[in-house]
């Protein structure tokens, strides 16, 4: 098991560097219509493939509904949801999206949140001092984003990696070098987050990476580890 751990240890730390320098070539100024892109596929991605999440995410960007939404929000609700409940082309075949009632009434609900709170998600973004003040915010305001969503859509749009994207894979990870112990399993709560947070960025620290970038390594090598079946499987 110890030497379990050093080798995913080791895989980790390996292609951390490579995705930092990856980070750096994508860092570009912050851009409304992206922000609302990364923030509805972040949304849209709860209990639903990534790539199902990508392709209605693109979806709803072509019709920009989010960035120029002036209306009623139960208007803007119903023009989502029109976008949602149609199919969308997912690796060449045609998927519908599992829950276009909900995240639809959801996304309206976040964009009628920003725009009471400062009008544009961009500025919006450039008026918190940090970026947990930031998750916490969107936490508090918009419905459907728990904390590993908000930490998401922070590092995903390069506005921080300070903050942890902890899901199973993460989870897997800090199981198997001792980080965790699967005693709390619902960490859906910013107090629980913050504390298997805490651990991750302390090792991070350890490592010389962001915890924002690490947990990006962790992501990719324990899904090849699970793949090989290699580690403990988390529901």
């Amino acid at each position: 098991m110890r030497n379990d751990a050093a080798r995913l240890e080791y895989a980790v730390a390996t292609i951390c560097p490579e995705i930092e320098e990856r980070a750096k070539r994508s860092q570009t100024a912050l851009d409304e219509r992206n922000l609302w892109w990364e923030l509805s596929c972040c949304l849209l991605s709860s209990q639903v493939p990534y790539a199902l999440a990508v392709a209605t995410a693109d979806a709803l960007d072509k019709r920009q509904l989010l960035t120029s939404a002036s209306g009623h929000q139960d208007e803007l609700s119903k023009e989502i949801f029109e976008v949602l409940r149609q199919p969308v082309l997912v690796n060449g075949s045609f998927r519908n999206y599992r829950f276009p009632g909900s995240k639809s009434v959801q996304l309206a609900s976040a964009r009628a949140s920003v725009s009471q709170e400062s009008g544009e998600l961009c500025s919006l973004m450039g008026e918190f001092k940090n970026a947990t003040c930031a998750r916490t915010w969107l936490v508090s305001n918009v419905s459907g984003i728990g904390p590993k969503q908000a930490s998401m859509f922070l590092r995903n749009s390069g506005i921080s990696y300070d903050l942890a994207v902890i899901d199973r894979h993460v989870l897997n990870y800090m199981t198997a070098i001792g980080l965790y112990d699967g005693a709390e399993r619902a960490i859906s709560k910013l107090p629980q987050y913050h504390r298997h947070e805490t651990a991750l960025i302390s090792h991070a620290d350890r490592l010389g990476f962001a915890v924002g970038l690490l947990d990006w390594a962790i992501w990719i090598v324990m899904r090849v580890a699970g793949n090989r079946g290699t580690g403990r499987a988390l529901a």
